[in-house]
């Protein structure tokens, strides 16, 4: 029992010396940021995506419809994963925030076309309302090529 405590001390000093890294995003296709966050932080080769909706970068607009924020969603998670290391199929796990249910298959449909080899875990949640009135917001963990 003493073994076992001594080694889960050493886990929780270990965990508490690791640091977390901004990731820098070298691109400038990307949306202004709508609020105090990054784009994506890092640990070791985890990389850690913020919830994206559809905003164009070059209007910094909202995109139209539910079909095209979910393709600019995917647009714009490319450049984040490729500014750090990493693509759409290191993609590991995703969180969609859709604000009407009745668009699931929709966004199914979109979301198939972006992953070649294996679909990452996924977890759906409706919500009330998403920022800037978007339909669909996705946020994702991957690792580094």
């Amino acid at each position: 029992m003493k073994y076992l405590s001594c080694i889960f001390s050493l886990i929780i000093l270990v965990s508490c010396n690791s640091t977390h890294n901004l990731a820098v995003t070298k691109e400038t296709q990307l949306p202004k940021p709508i609020g105090p966050y990054s784009y994506a932080t890092l640990h070791k080769d985890l990389i850690f995506v913020s919830g994206q909706i559809g905003i164009d970068p070059i209007t910094n607009a909202l995109k139209e419809g539910i079909e095209e924020q979910t393709i600019q969603i995917f647009a714009n998670l490319k450049v984040i994963l490729k500014d750090n290391g990493s693509d759409l199929d290191h993609i590991k796990k995703t969180t969609i925030f859709l604000t009407d249910i009745n668009q699931f298959e929709t966004v199914n449909n979109i979301y198939t076309k972006h992953f070649s080899d294996q679909f990452p875990a996924r977890s759906t949640i409706v919500v009330v309302a998403l920022p800037k009135n978007a339909r669909i917001e996705i946020e994702c963990i991957a690792v580094k090529k």
